[in-house]
């Protein structure tokens, strides 16, 4: 054998002698080494024994965990290049086991041979040896790597089924589910510590002296014995509901058992049987509870039901009621906006008397000349008296539309709501608000964003909302030596436009403003303060708004803002 001809000098034989019975006390060693102190303990023993620059070592971790990755040098190696040096080794023996791989010595100089035994368990777990002696790898480093490599596997098998075997007994000592297993005679084991709480077991000696069978209540046991043992023993599982005993209580305890046979994997005889239970309980009690909650939601539900009949009925009826109300609140709204009018008409009466009587003095002032003229028979008598009758029409046109706007301002109006032309609108307010005012008293201002031409609304109640706010900027300036009115539109944004009346006059005083949109609140002598809540009251249903704010330059705005018509009504 070869390498029984390199040890044929004695030095070497009691050196690889040494080597050997090193290697044989390393598993005593390992008893008690996890994986990673195993792997490393083996790459120092090889780096002494193959006289290496390099062991590393590639051994798994525990389930899913990265494996356990070792490499010993003979000098130190800075930590960066360690995990390089690391895949150079891998690298360099894969692909190439039939063969001595040799790469540049990562380490120093020249070059480094490559040798690995693989571990036995799958895939790339290895352990790699690489040296810069010419004569590496001897078949004697090869038997040494080897038996390494077998030890190591074994030692760390071993670990691994020690931590599963720790980890399976910490689940099963820590579930609260009954969990035993017996010989299949029916003496007992093993149990975990919750069956011993639910049977109410004392010690392993109470236990010892008990059958599987002294578990269960005392009418199952014939049952147990006799048909489920047979069916587990021959299908070798059986899964239903049996109930067990206290021992201290005697309390029939009903568990769903899991009852099964456990056979020898080699020979396929059964060895022992094992049982998980559960604690129905808590379960029973539950299904109790539900069964009773159940049957008193049913009689609830009817009780519930009628009650809602009941209450159905009589919100049926408030309903109704209540539907009657909207309508007579919307009639006396409307009684209320009529009847608001009329109270301004009044007001108006003798500014409009006056108004009227301009137009109608002149209109008989040019029937009386055109009679004398036809009495006398002026010469060009026909132009004369067509052009006197031209006036006089002018005249009577100009009364009939005074009387118009007035009659259109006081009348009831439709309540229909629609898309109006809001200059035309505001001029139409303006005129009627300023009948009795003299030119020369008053200078009225309007002013119109061309894109806020259109609003959509009732015509008649938003002109009050207009006369009501010209004509207080009248009264209000009535006593101010700067007597303009200003009534200006404008496009906020997207969504809204604003109409706004401001004054140069008296103002509203502090004690007012918190109330000033409230009934019966005024700074008039004689007024009902109803006008401006009646104009916030038909502003709001409008989806708009109404405010008040000082005018810097002296006296108040008051801001009108509405929305902007959506543009299929416009259409």
């Amino acid at each position: 054998m070869p390498w029984v001809d390199e040890l044929s000098e004695p030095h070497e034989l009691r050196r690889c002698i040494r080597d050997l019975v090193a290697l044989s006390t390393l598993p005593a060693i390992w008893k008690d080494y996890n994986s990673r102190q195993i792997a490393d303990s083996a790459a120092a023993a090889l780096l002494s024994m193959l006289n290496a620059e390099v062991i590393y070592v590639s051994v798994p971790g525990l389930r899913d965990e990265p494996a356990a990755d070792v490499m010993r040098t003979r000098g130190a190696v800075p930590a960066g290049p360690c995990g390089h040096v690391e895949r150079i080794l891998r690298g360099a023996w894969r692909g190439r086991r039939e063969q001595i791989p040799m790469i540049d010595n990562p380490l120093g100089t020249g070059t480094l041979r490559i040798a690995a035994a693989p571990m036995g368990f799958g895939g790339d777990d290895m352990i790699v040896a690489g040296s810069v002696n010419p004569q590496f790898p001897s078949e004697t480093h090869r038997l040494l790597l080897g038996i390494t490599a077998n030890h190591a596997t074994l030692a760390i098998q071993r670990w691994l089924a020690e931590v599963e075997q720790r980890r399976l007994g910490s689940v099963i000592e820590r579930s609260s589910e009954f969990v035993g297993f017996a010989h299949l005679d029916g003496t007992p084991q093993y149990i975990n510590k919750a069956a011993f709480d639910l049977l109410g077991l004392s010690d392993l000696q109470e236990l010892q002296a008990a059958s599987i069978f002294d578990f269960l209540a005392p009418d199952e046991q014939a049952r147990a014995r006799t048909e489920l043992l047979p069916m587990v023993m021959s299908s070798g599982r059986w899964l239903g509901e049996l109930n067990f005993c206290h021992f201290k209580t005697g309390e029939n305890i009903p568990f769903l058992l899991d009852w099964f046979r456990i056979d020898d994997p080699r020979t396929g005889r059964p060895t022992n049987m094992a049982a998980v239970s559960r604690d129905l309980r808590p379960q029973k009690k539950l299904e109790d509870d539900l069964r009773r909650l159940n049957e008193s939601l049913e009689q609830r539900v009817a009780e519930r039901t009628s009650e809602l009949a009941e209450a159905l009925e009589r919100l049926t009826i408030e309903a109704e009621e209540h539907a009657r109300a909207d309508v007579r609140a919307q009639k006396l709204q409307a009684e209320l906006l009529h009847a608001s009018r009329l109270s301004t008409a009044g007001q108006m009466a003798g500014a409009l008397a006056h108004e009227l009587n301009q137009p109608l003095t002149a209109f008989t002032n040019s029937v009386n000349a055109g009679r004398r003229m036809m009495a006398n028979d002026a010469p060009h008598r026909d132009d004369t008296i067509r052009d006197v009758l031209d006036e006089a029409a002018d005249q009577a046109l100009r009364a009939g539309e005074i009387i118009r706007r007035l009659r259109e301002f006081v009348t009831r109006g439709e309540t229909e709501m629609r898309i109006e032309n809001l200059p035309d609108l505001i001029r139409e307010a303006s005129k009627l608000a300023s009948a009795g005012i003299g030119p020369h008293d008053m200078r009225v201002r309007l002013s119109f964003d061309p894109r806020a031409n259109t609003v959509f609304a009732n015509r008649i109640q938003l002109q009050q909302v207009m006369l009501n706010l010209i004509r207080n900027a009248h009264e209000a300036m009535a006593q101010s030596e700067w007597r303009e009115l200003k009534v200006a539109t404008a496009r906020l944004d997207d969504a809204s436009i604003e109409i706004a009346v401001a004054d140069h006059g008296s103002g509203v005083s502090d004690n007012i403003v918190d109330h000033l949109f409230e009934p019966f609140h005024t700074t008039k002598v004689d007024g009902m303060g109803l006008g401006l809540s009646i104009c916030r009251s038909i502003v709001e249903p409008h989806r708009g708004t109404l405010r008040y704010e000082l005018n810097h330059g002296g006296g108040a705005i008051f801001r009108v803002t509405l929305p902007v018509p959506v543009e299929r009504w416009v259409s």
